[in-house]
């Protein structure tokens, strides 16, 4: 409890120094520091709790603490102490990301220790701690709970990461990240009678070549009966216009053969198209809706608000119901935000904070920003495309990609468009939640909403 109570106390002595130009209203980012992975979201005892990847020493990443936040209706967040700290031998290098589960009215957090050796060698190692209030967590006192040592030796035991715990015909499972000798990303499944002893059940999907080396942040569920599994690719080969970001994210609809306990993959879809959404984690919500949340960046980009000295970095997407529609999934704001969010007016040029949802007859074209520091997005209906582009910000966001990475799209005949604008940040939902993206910018000034001439919505 010392290492949480120390960052409690820097948390308190820090975070009015924070500078909040950049700093969205209605998206949730840390109180100071670094936040990226959300974890551990869940409803329990009427409230959402959302657990997240936490470095609050710097605004840069670090080691990593669990960070916590509640609410009630997913857009007005309570801040909450800190969860978890590495403060043992099997999490010293970092609590890294997981998920949570309700058993016997008590809150559980599967979680990472990450732990680096003399030699530099990486060990990955499953924790489990527990909570009866919701905000004081211990730690389990025979942790770890899952090692490396109990993988087949086609698994490479440095990448073992990111459970994602689930029941399942009164079982308890978790999806896990690692990494398959033949490089390339693998999803291995734990199972447990009680959540405290766990064994390995089953290499439950293996990644092809050209679909990254490691699969990060895994979750399983279902919607209607049919089976997902998301997860955060790093290296994804890009297809044309799809995982155009380096580190991306994918929604993999399938099924599961619970006798060989394997996911038979039906489709291969980027969750979201813009350029910030990474580690998408669900949770049940109480009258059994999906309900996503992701962290709103991406690995390996500019850190503009670390860089400018502002004392923070990162921000998690509005949260998103997902809902089946016909073969494909759909994602659309909770009624919830959509009733805190303010109005867009779209004919007034101050008004850059809120959402609105037009129809679309034709190409239609919105910029944001000043004279010479602007983002641009719209549709384009010759193209059929929908588009972010962030060529004309003067604070760029360079990644690790080779190709341009300025615009982002997705091609599709286009009816309605939502869009959502919170100080730093855009969300687009295309034909009620067809498809999204997402991305944030950074500008300097007093910015304007405007759409262009020729336009027409």
């Amino acid at each position: 409890m010392v290492a949480i109570k120390r960052a409690a106390e820097y948390i308190a002595k820090q975070k009015s120094a924070v500078i909040e130009d950049f700093k969205p209203r209605y998206h949730l980012t840390p109180e100071v520091g670094w936040m990226n992975d959300p974890n551990g979201f869940i409803y329990f005892k009427g409230e959402y709790h959302l657990f997240y990847q936490y470095n609050p020493y710097d605004s840069v990443w670090g080691p990593m603490h669990w960070g916590h936040a509640k609410s009630k209706d997913l857009v007005n967040w309570e801040y909450l102490p800190v969860a978890l700290a590495p403060d043992q031998p099997y999490d010293k290098d970092g609590c890294f990301s997981g998920s949570a589960i309700v058993k016997d009215d008590k809150l559980w957090l599967m979680y990472t220790g990450h732990i680096v050796g003399d030699d530099g060698v990486v060990t990955q190692v499953q924790n489990m701690a527990y909570s009866t209030d919701g905000v004081s967590f211990e730690k389990y006192a025979k942790n770890p709970i899952a090692t490396a040592d109990t993988l087949p030796d086609e698994i490479i035991a440095n990448d073992f990461r990111d459970p994602k715990v689930f029941e399942h015909n009164g079982r308890y499972y978790a999806v896990v990240a690692t990494k398959h000798r033949d490089n390339v990303g693998c999803i291995v499944l734990l199972g447990s009678e009680d959540l405290l002893t766990w064994r390995f059940e089953s290499i439950f999907l293996k990644g092809e070549p050209h679909q990254g080396p490691v699969w990060e942040c895994p979750d399983y569920f279902e919607i209607d009966g049919q089976s997902y599994l998301i997860m955060s690719p790093m290296r994804y080969q890009r297809n044309e216009l799809e995982f155009v970001n380096l580190n991306s994210n994918v929604i993999v609809k399938g099924s599961v053969d619970w006798d060989t306990k394997t996911f038979v993959t039906e489709s291969f879809d980027e969750i979201d198209h813009g350029h910030d959404f990474y580690a998408a984690q669900t949770t049940q919500g109480p009258n059994g809706e999906r309900v996503m949340v992701a962290w709103m960046h991406t690995w390996g980009r500019t850190i503009i608000p670390h860089e400018k000295g502002h004392k923070w970095y990162g921000q998690m997407t509005l949260a998103r119901i997902l809902t089946r529609e016909g073969t494909n999934i759909s994602q659309s704001l909770p009624q919830t935000v959509i009733d805190n969010l303010p109005l867009l007016n779209l004919q007034n040029a101050r008004d850059i904070i809120g959402q609105t949802s037009i129809e679309v007859v034709d190409s239609i074209q919105f910029k944001l920003g000043t004279s010479d520091d602007y983002l641009l997005f719209g549709v384009d209906r010759e193209k059929q495309e929908v588009y972010i582009d962030r060529q004309h910000l003067k604070l760029t966001q360079v990644g690790e990609e080779e190709w341009d990475t300025t615009r982002r799209s997705v091609r599709l005949a286009t009816k309605t468009l939502t869009i959502v604008l919170d100080t730093n940040s855009l969300e687009l939902f295309v034909n009620n939640g067809q498809e999204s993206l997402s991305s944030t910018f950074y500008i300097e000034g007093d910015a304007e909403l405007q759409v262009l001439p020729s336009s027409r919505c």
